[in-house]
Order: C-alpha cells, then structure tokens, then sequence
C-alpha cells in the first residue's frame, strides 16, 4: 500500500491510499467515504481494500476535501466538492492506465458515486445507500439558520464534526434518485435490515429506478456502518462475488 496525494480541480491536496496487487492490472476500484467518515474510519473500508487487492484488483480509498488527511476544513466542503474529488480521483486513475473501474461508496458515498458515474464506468457497490437527503436538510434546518453551522458527533470516535451551509444546501439540492435512470452498469446495493436510514422497501423502490442489472441485498441483523462482525463479513463476500463477475 502506497500513500500519496492526489491534486484535486481545485489545486487542493486528497490524502490518497494506493493498494497495488502483486500483478499489473489496469481493474480498479475507487471507494468513497461517508458524511463524517474518512479512508479509514469504517473497519469494512479497510478489511474490504486488503481482501480484494489480494484478489488481484487495484484499489484507491481517499479522503474527499475537508475529511480526514486531505486538505480544508470539512465544515467548507459540501456534497458538490465531494463529487468534483471523485470525478478528479477517476480522471487520475485513468491517467495511471486503469481503464476497467468500480466504483464503491458507504452512506453519502454512494450518493457521490452515484453522481460521478458515466458510461465508462464498469460497476458500481452501494454500502447503506440512502438515495435521497431532504430529511436531513430540513431537521438541520433550524440550527443551520441560527448558528450557520451543525455540530456532530462521529459515532465511533466521538469527535465532534461541524458541518457548514453548502453541505447543509446540497442536501437538498443534490438528489442522486434523479440520476438513477441513468446508470448502464451492473450495480449492487447492500444494506442492513437494522439500519436506521433507509427500508428494504423503501431501497427495492428506488432500485428500480436502475434500467441496468441490479440486485439488492439485506443482511439480517446488519446495522448501516457493517460495525457487526457477521453483517462486515458477509457485505465483503457479496461484494467480492460481484465484482469477480462484473470487473
């Protein structure tokens, strides 16, 4: 594994971890973190990008602009900045001679790779998808207006997290559902049927949007961020399994 920093559109450093197989091949997969996460902050990013590095694929993890070891601050970035580093890190691994892509996101990142996404793109995985952001536009609502800011809490680290205007504004303006429609590549939606964000039901339906091949799948007992041994486990075998037949 290899650290590096990639320049974003902007002229602005993404810390950026490499995983090279031990043979050359031009099969990638560029993964994309969470709303308060980062590169590291969900074991299944980590454990995921070792597992299928020695499957023989290639994997870039990075933290968008304002997250983790990059550069800025997170409260200046919002969803849009976030897209432009995914776009830039796919430009960039092109530039490299990989030209078979998978695109991989967890939470708000599937939301970013879902707006990335062009037609050379091979497939895609969506970790706890949600697909849509205006519940969370309006219950910040009322304390983005007074303070201009939210303040959260990490889950796993307890660190607080401030997030600003432009986030707050692209939860409603940014809306990943629309672009479904879109989408020509096999995709894989994987979700816990005990995450808080998101139904079974309320998934199918947007799947549906997907003219594509398309497969949902619910991991009994799995929760949104795969914290759970079984429900990690078991994300990283149907991930694996989809991407040895799609890329």
């Amino acid at each position: 594994m290899e650290k590096i920093r990639v320049l974003n559109g902007r002229n602005q450093n993404l810390s950026t971890l490499f995983h090279k197989p031990a043979n050359q091949t031009n099969k990638i997969i560029i993964f994309t973190h969470s709303f308060k996460g980062d590169k590291d902050y969900q074991p299944i990013i980590r454990e995921f990008s070792e597992h299928i590095c020695n499957e023989g694929y290639a994997v870039i993890r990075f933290d968008c602009w304002g997250s983790g070891e990059s550069d800025g601050k997170f409260e200046d970035s919002s969803i849009t900045t976030q897209i432009e580093d995914l776009e830039d890190i796919i430009k960039y691994v092109r530039s490299q001679g990989y030209s078979e892509i998978c695109l991989i996101g967890l939470s708000l990142g599937t939301t970013n790779s879902i707006m990335a996404y062009d037609n050379s793109i091979k497939c895609m995985v969506l970790w706890s998808p949600v697909f849509q952001h205006e519940h969370l536009y309006e219950s910040y609502k009322d304390e983005i207006l007074q303070n201009g800011f939210i303040i959260r809490k990490r889950n796993l680290t307890g660190e607080e997290v401030k997030c600003g205007k432009a986030m707050w504004q692209d939860f409603k303006d940014v809306k990943p559902y629309k672009k479904l429609s879109e989408i020509n590549c096999p995709v894989l939606a994987i979700i816990g049927s005990e995450d808080g964000h998101i139904t079974e039901e309320k998934a199918q339906e947007f799947m549906k949007m997907i003219p594509s091949e398309n497969k949902l799948e619910v991991i009994q007992g799995g929760d949104h961020d795969f914290l759970i041994e079984k429900a990690k486990k078991k994300a990283i075998e149907l991930s694996t399994d989809f991407i040895k037949a799609h890329l």
